[in-house]
């Protein structure tokens, strides 16, 4: 489906990328896309670095712990009410500025009711989630973690235009904006209040001010109304999307509830914090592509159907290098990075790291499959799949942490991920037949030369016992030498780089 173009009248204006993006060819907005989402996506994440480290020095993995119980419930609610009600916005053409209109100021006013569905949830919520973790705390921390939801309900629903554009050089400056912002107040709150108060205030003052840039960066007002159109639409793939969110969430959250109950707030701090590191480079890579290759996909599609297949694979390879690449440093020196950027007190955090290392590849091709098949139409096959991943991790995740405590979780995300990983598989192969196979062929390569890696910077570390020479060793040996390799052996992707920087 080609991004909608609207020049025709001067009230577009409000409304469309002043830049008219649209006008640049498909190939040069995915570059410029992924350019812009990647950047945002590294700096995000080195925010996010700066901030678990120095929180990490301020704080204690019982704040994080508390934090993260607190946490959950908003999650839960909000995967259990999400319907995706702006994808509808970026998969499809619209003719008319008014049609337009209709469905943008729809999609928010049902997105402003559900926030306010969910702030009021949680905060009924409050007394029974403390006494079921025994933290008196909780009854307060709830309902002001609520609010976050209902604040992010009046975010400007004008940035989604830019998404549908493939448009995203505003989107960058204003999360840049946000995320800055967002880590001076909680540093600055974690450095007077040294609780984990400092967490859960911060949150929320950073959900105002991305609220307030929003508008500041997309001159699109939104108000309340309801077409009905628009809202028909909209749920006829939401239905879909609201399965495949409650699965996430289980997929998720369901290890930090049973780690929590089970192991405690120590426990539950260690685990998110290796947690939050292995999801690192899934929201670098994977996020920034899906933001761009969904409407790509989609506009693939409907115009050159027969170049999906080609378009895919360029994208699969180059993403199942980067992951591989990224999984072993992480996978040889979890213990060495944890203790040296956090310190000796979150060591346990470093054996779940090792674990948690492998399900970087296997999460993020899952999810690289997931929009194709989300820009083909087919949320059924998803949402199937993505019921069945959640029952497979319900199943082995309590008789894990039994056995083996916060290792039995992290090996629970490795089974779960490789089921889904499998699971998409088969149903992108049975709409390009064949793929399968193609895929399998090309991974082989890469799993040789990251095997390569792994050996060589094994080797090497037998030699090193510091934790600072085995990191900068390891990691430049275990990440140089299989993208080397492939360059060499791989003609394809030595030309899709020269296309790519052409």
């Amino acid at each position: 489906m080609t991004p909608f173009r609207i020049i025709e009248t001067p009230s577009a204006e409000i409304i469309t990328d002043r830049a008219d993006t649209t006008n640049l060819p498909l190939a040069k907005r995915v570059r410029s896309g992924v350019s812009w989402n990647a950047s945002s996506s590294v700096l995000g994440l080195l925010i996010v670095f700066v901030r678990s480290v120095v929180l990490a020095r301020l704080l204690t993995p019982e704040d994080f712990g508390l934090f993260g119980m607190a946490f959950t419930i908003v999650a839960a609610l909000n995967a259990l009410t999400t319907i995706g009600l702006d994808r509808t916005i970026v998969a499809n053409k619209f003719d008319t500025t008014d049609e337009l209109k209709a469905h943008l100021n729809t999609v928010w006013s049902a997105e402003l009711i559900r926030s306010l569905v969910i702030a009021l949830l949680v905060s009924a919520s409050a007394f029974p989630i403390s006494r079921f973790y025994g933290q008196a705390q909780l009854k307060v921390i709830i309902p002001i973690l609520g609010l976050t939801s209902l604040v992010r309900g009046f975010q400007n629903i004008g940035l989604v235009i830019l998404r549908k554009e493939i448009s995203f050089a505003r989107i960058f400056w204003y999360e840049l904006a946000t995320n800055v912002a967002g880590l001076a107040l909680t540093v600055a709150l974690a450095v007077v209040m040294r609780n984990v108060w400092a967490l859960v205030i911060g949150l929320l003052l950073t959900a105002v001010l991305g609220t307030v840039l929003s508008y500041i960066f997309h001159p699109y007002r939104p108000r309340l109304a309801f077409e009905k159109v628009a809202l028909s639409r909209a749920l006829n793939l939401g239905k879909f999307v609201l399965v495949i969110a409650v699965a996430s969430y289980v997929i998720t959250m369901a290890d930090n509830v049973m780690v929590g109950r089970l192991l405690g707030t120590g426990a539950l701090g260690n685990y998110s914090l290796a947690y939050n590191i292995a999801g690192a480079p899934i929201l670098v890579l994977v996020f920034a592509l899906e933001r761009v290759l969904f409407p790509a996909y989609a506009e693939i599609t409907a115009q050159r159907p027969e170049r999906l297949e080609q378009a895919f694979t360029k994208v699969f390879s180059i993403s199942s290098i980067i992951m591989l690449t990224i999984t072993v440093p992480l996978f040889l020196l979890a213990g060495e990075i944890v203790q040296l950027l956090f310190g000796s007190r979150w060591i346990s955090a470093g054996t779940v790291l090792r674990i948690l290392a492998l399900v970087i590849p296997l999460r993020g091709l899952t999810l690289i499959i997931s929009t194709v098949l989300f820009a083909l139409n087919r949320p059924k096959q998803l949402a199937v799949g993505k019921t069945l991943e959640a029952v497979v991790f319900l199943a082995v995740l309590y008789p894990l942490i039994m056995a083996f405590g916060l290792t039995g979780a992290a090996w629970a995300g490795v089974i779960a991920y490789a089921f889904a990983c499998v699971n998409r598989l088969v149903a992108l192969n049975q709409i390009i037949p064949g793929i399968s196979s193609k895929l399998f062929r090309i991974s082989l390569s890469t799993l040789a030369a990251t095997g390569a890696g792994l050996l060589i910077a094994g080797v090497s570390l037998t030699f090193l016992t510091s934790p600072l020479p085995r990191v900068l060793v390891g990691g430049l040996l275990s990440t140089i030498i299989p993208a080397v390799i492939l360059l060499l052996i791989r003609a394809d992707l030595r030309k899709w780089l020269v296309e790519w920087f052409s």
